[in-house]
This record gives C-alpha cells, structure tokens and sequence, in this order.
C-alpha cells in the first residue's frame, strides 16, 4: 500500500462492524486527506488517523458531505 499524504484522494473502506447510522454511510465514501495525526512514542498505542475531507457519500452519509471527519488510518485506501 503506498503512503497516503495530505492532498491524496481518498476512499473509505467498508467495514464489517460499522455503527449504524450514520457509520454505514461512510463505506465506500471519498474525499481528500487535509490532515494526518501520528502520535509519538509516548502513546505509541494510539493509531494513526486521517481527517478526509468527504465529496462524495451515499445514503445517509450525504449529510456529511463538505465536512472533514477522522477515520484510522488503516480504514482509507488511496483512490
């Protein structure tokens, strides 16, 4: 997988335990990465995030479209 970076397109990946509503939503929604979050060795327990900037949403994730929400890192796929 290459390094996602500030500015990448983006794509939520579809999980199996997604809260509903509004997690569902999310699957499969795009955006842009506008911010990266690492945590330093202090709270090396803590993940890496990304806030992503949604465009584009389906169902009752449209709502957020225009918002940038933070998703772990691991749960977004460069588009």
């Amino acid at each position: 997988m290459a390094k996602i970076k500030v500015g990448d397109s983006v794509k939520i990946k579809d999980r199996a335990h997604w809260p509903s509503p509004p997690g569902y939503g999310f699957a499969n929604a795009e955006g842009t990465v506008v911010k990266w979050v690492e945590y330093d060795e202090t709270m090396e327990d803590f993940k890496d995030f990304v806030y992503v900037h949604i465009e584009k949403a389906q169902g009752e994730g449209k709502v957020y479209i225009g918002n940038n929400m933070f998703f772990l890192a691991e749960n977004v796929e460069k588009i």
